[in-house]
């Protein structure tokens, strides 16, 4: 049987606009649903700067978190943080209800009262609002009469790391298949640093869906997955 030439060529070409459109709906669907992630945020830590020194781990962070916070599948309507948070990294300050210190950012200097977390060693203050990342932190933590260190913080990813919405983008691919199914999730975009390990930052994205059922991700600075 013969075939033509010509017939050969739009078959072929039938095929190529079949997959281009194949993988074209797909491209259009997850880009669809990474908007619908970004529409459940609970809770986006946009970074993280950080300082140590032998007593005492200094990190500060900024974002949005949904307010009532619960983890229940659910996002709610969110509102901005900063919170400065105090980790001994000794007993020095195991009898303390609460640190004061003073947080420079830019040119505004304020008076900050961390509280002790009642759960845990770690002392905390939230400002209540966004503060750029762009913007210079420093904090001098009043630890005795005559201790006042003060740190200079500095980025905890690495230069030219993926940022959180990118981070956010990385894992709702990696979960398509999870999520799609469920499509009733709320998330939750977080940076972990063990500095005691030295391992570095890395994104931690979170799924919780209303089922309970849970997924997350653990993105590396540039942008690959390592859990």
């Amino acid at each position: 049987m013969f075939v033509s030439k010509k017939f050969v060529v739009a078959v072929i070409c039938v095929v190529v606009l079949a997959v281009g459109a194949a993988v074209g709906i797909s491209a259009i669907r997850k880009q669809s649903f990474l908007q619908f992630a970004l529409d459940n945020l609970a809770e986006a830590r946009f970074y993280m700067k950080q300082a140590q020194n032998d007593s005492v781990r200094v990190q500060f962070t900024s974002g949005v978190r949904e307010e009532p916070y619960q983890m229940d599948g659910v996002a709610n309507k969110t509102t901005a943080f900063a919170i400065l948070n105090v980790d001994p990294r000794d007993n020095s300050l195991r009898d303390r209800h609460e640190v004061r210190g003073s947080l420079k950012i830019g040119g505004e200097v304020i008076e900050v009262t961390l509280d002790r977390n009642p759960y845990d060693r770690n002392f905390a203050a939230d400002l209540g609002r966004l503060v750029d990342v762009g913007e210079d932190i420093s904090v001098t933590l009043f630890l005795t009469e005559h201790d006042h260190p003060t740190f200079a913080l500095g980025d905890a990813m690495p230069e030219g790391a993926v940022g959180w919405e990118q981070a956010l983008a990385v894992a709702t691919d990696h979960h398509y298949d999870d999520l799609a199914c469920c499509k009733k999730f709320e998330v939750y975009v977080k940076i972990i640093n063990d500095l005691t390990k030295e391992s570095g930052a890395f994104w931690y994205v979170q799924f919780i869906h209303q089922d309970s059922k849970t997924n997350f991700c653990v993105i590396a600075p540039d942008g690959s997955v390592v859990g």
